[in-house]
């Protein structure tokens, strides 16, 4: 699990470091250093169910912090940064990360609620949909938390394009053929 977390991170923490703040050195690789603000930076990026005091924790993300800054140095050293597709993959990796931004700020997850009412409003229709191995529909109290989840993401989706299509306008769009 822990590969998994810090695999990910990877791909976070490459395409969202800040500029470096004027903060406790923790790390020096060659001329790159890596301070506190970096580590509270991936700690803060953490899912809740880690302990971001933990010390054990903490240790194994600055190994992480200093294997990526070599990989990254590395990589750079070898001209890997000048390869045009490597250019299109950060140049889309920037996009997505500014879009998300954007939408965060936007439409912030804490603003989209569904009600109780809601969700057993949509188990009532959609009943016959969500059947156990022995055919009969599953009760409500075991998928709650499940449909809730499904809700929200569908309010966010929906949020999503009210947004787009509100500042829409103010873009000239031309489409020109259909990609082929």
């Amino acid at each position: 699990m822990m590969k998994k977390l810090l695999t990910a991170l990877t791909i976070i923490t490459v395409a969202t470091t800040p500029a470096m703040a004027k903060t406790k050195i923790i790390a020096k690789v060659n001329n790159v250093t890596i301070t506190q603000q970096d580590l509270d930076n991936l700690l803060d990026s953490l899912p809740p169910q880690y302990d971001k005091n933990d010390p054990k924790l903490k240790k194994e993300l600055i190994k992480f912090l200093i294997d990526q800054e070599i990989l990254v140095q590395e990589a750079r050293k070898e001209g890997i940064d000048k390869d045009p597709k490597v250019k299109k993959q950060i140049e889309n990796a920037i996009k997505q990360i500014l879009a998300t931004a954007l939408l965060n700020k936007k439409i912030p997850k804490s603003k989209i609620k569904v009600t109780d009412k809601e969700v057993k409003a949509f188990y009532e229709k959609h009943k016959s949909e969500f059947k156990g191995l022995n055919g009969k529909p599953v009760p409500f109290n075991q998928i709650k938390n499940f449909l809730e989840a499904q809700l929200i993401k569908q309010k966010q989706q929906q949020a999503v394009e009210e947004y787009i299509n509100s500042i829409k306008k103010n873009y000239n769009v031309t489409i020109t053929g259909e990609g082929k």
